[in-house]
């Protein structure tokens, strides 16, 4: 049976074969919702984002709203009902960044693009740049970030899911 936590650095190959780390407790880290996220259209995504803030109001878990996120709610097409849930989030501030936060941005940035049009998702690689830099979760339910997610968490450590997903990470964690 796999072993699952921590590991040591040694030169055991067979401990080394066997270790399955254990996913980030989403219970200590921070989770970053992403806008869209707020109101899925769709099952089973908006009965577990409804679950999620349920979960944030009984203080079980840290939920955050970027600041480049608040931008996205602050839009004047953004149902007024999501807006009053971002508004109602503890959320970060734009602060200036340091030569390394730059590039690691700029990383993200390049993974979300590849090919595509560079303006366009510079919003969501700031998104998930927040979520690298404080440590934690982003939830999203955009196709586009989530078919990236693999790559993305090789060049940072933001931990990215759907609302179901994260729902499956906090059950599994209650049962550990």
């Amino acid at each position: 049976m796999p072993l699952r936590g921590l590991c040591c650095l040694r030169d055991n190959a067979d401990l080394k074969r066997h270790f399955v780390p254990m996913a980030l407790n989403p219970y200590y880290a921070n989770i970053f919702i992403d806008s869209c996220a707020f109101d899925p259209k769709y099952e089973p995504e908006a009965s577990a984002a409804e679950e999620i803030f349920r979960r944030h109001q009984r203080q079980e878990i840290s939920l955050v709203v970027a600041h480049s996120n608040m931008k996205e709610a602050e839009h004047s097409n953004t149902p007024k009902h999501v807006k009053r849930a971002a508004l109602s989030q503890i959320f970060t501030f734009e602060t200036d960044l340091v030569h390394t936060e730059r590039l690691k941005k700029q990383e993200i940035w390049d993974v979300l693009t590849r090919n595509g049009k560079p303006e366009k998702m510079k919003q969501d690689a700031e998104h998930v740049f927040e979520a690298h830099k404080y440590g934690g979760y982003f939830v999203t339910t955009d196709e586009r970030i989530l078919k990236l997610r693999s790559k993305l968490h090789q060049v940072s450590d933001a931990h990215i899911v759907r609302p179901s997903e994260l729902i499956s990470l906090l059950e599994e964690h209650n049962a550990s």
